[in-house]
């Protein structure tokens, strides 16, 4: 019998490919996996260059309070409404070890995040896949379609395709599913509004962010999750002891408290992705309306793979994503100006 794995297939665009390297001599544009282009707050340069060496020898704060303190004066929460986590997906491990054990239902929507049903699997849970409709968006009566699940898992804006659901669908939901909703914000500083809001209004909503995107940190990997005190402290019982270590706390603390330079990063990032989408747009691409840093885009001829390959072959790394409903797509990532005018005169050779 062949061994069930439950790891996720490797990511094509990443074979034979290290931070850093070159193919065939030429520099690699790494536009697959939607890091920020930009560096990290000046801030966090200060904290790392000031590190305490005798600090490193002790355990971290295992709450992670300093931290939790500065999310909770940002996002008007108290100490106890805030969980942090290595990475968001840390914060999703944690979520569904507390709300689904084994045999229960997870539901989710589709296309979304991988890894949502990567770890359902791995809790031994079972995974309601609700496919979106068109335009992908949410399907109607969402909520009763998926009433026997203990969990919902939804990322807004969506992965991958960077739409957003609208906010009064997002609220229905939240009010009418009886389970526990979780909603993952890794690419809310990109969106035009959020749903922290709805995490102080209805007991049963989580709602996580990460560092990774908007605040260029993915090599620190520091997520965090707001949400009741009632269920924050169900989440605090299952996380590891010392999850966020010493660095990252201080590193993501530095960030946090400077929103001045998050804001003007992320206008940089939705300027260009702008740009990128009128000039995509007229050379016939189809572009979905994207509140991320990348966009989900299918060339004139619907050839996701072939337009993949092609940028692959000119050392672009994009994401693909086989299927019949996002076959015809690419992910792109948003890079800097410079890289985003370099790839469409690229694509220009290939479409126009």
């Amino acid at each position: 019998m062949k061994k069930k794995s439950y790891f996720r297939p490797a990511v094509d665009a990443m074979k034979g490919y290290t931070p850093g390297k070159q193919i065939r001599g030429r520099k690699v544009i790494k536009l697959n996996t939607n890091e920020n282009p930009y560096p990290a707050s000046p801030n966090v340069q200060k904290v790392l260059q000031n590190i305490n060496m005798d600090d490193l020898r002790r355990y971290p704060q295992p709450m992670g309070d300093d931290v939790r303190d500065t999310i909770a004066k940002l996002f008007g929460f108290d100490r106890d409404n805030i969980i942090l986590g290595n990475g968001s997906d840390d914060i999703l491990t944690i979520a569904i070890r507390c709300f689904a054990g084994e045999g229960d239902s997870i539901a989710v929507v589709e296309p979304t995040y991988s890894l949502y049903k990567v770890l359902s699997e791995i809790q031994g849970a079972k995974t309601i896949s609700i496919p979106l409709e068109e335009g992908f968006s949410l399907p109607q009566n969402l909520a009763q379609k998926v009433s026997t699940a203990k969990l919902l898992l939804i990322p807004r804006p969506n992965a991958p395709t960077g739409n957003v659901f609208p906010m009064a669908e997002m609220r229905e939901l939240c009010e009418t599913f009886a389970g526990v909703v979780l909603i993952d914000e890794a690419y809310a500083d990109f969106a035009d509004d959020n749903c922290v809001e709805l995490a102080k209004e209805y007991s049963n909503v989580i709602v996580s962010r990460t560092l990774s995107k908007s605040y260029s940190l993915a090599g620190i990997r520091f997520g965090f999750a707001m949400a009741s005190k009632d269920i924050i402290a169900g989440m605090l019982k299952v996380k590891d002891s010392y999850n966020v270590n010493f660095l990252t706390q201080k590193v993501a603390d530095a960030a946090l408290k400077d929103q001045d330079y998050l804001a003007e990063i992320t206008a940089k990032v939705c300027a260009t992705r702008k740009w990128l989408t009128s000039r995509l747009t007229e050379l016939g691409f189809e572009v979905l309306a994207s509140q991320t840093n990348f966009l989900f885009t299918a060339p004139p001829d619907n050839n996701g793979e072939g337009y993949y390959n092609y940028l692959r072959e000119n050392d672009y790394l994009t994401r693909y994503f086989p299927g019949e409903v996002t076959g015809r797509f690419v992910r792109i990532s948003i890079g800097t100006q410079e890289e985003m005018q370099s790839l469409f005169e690229l694509t220009e050779l290939r479409f126009k």
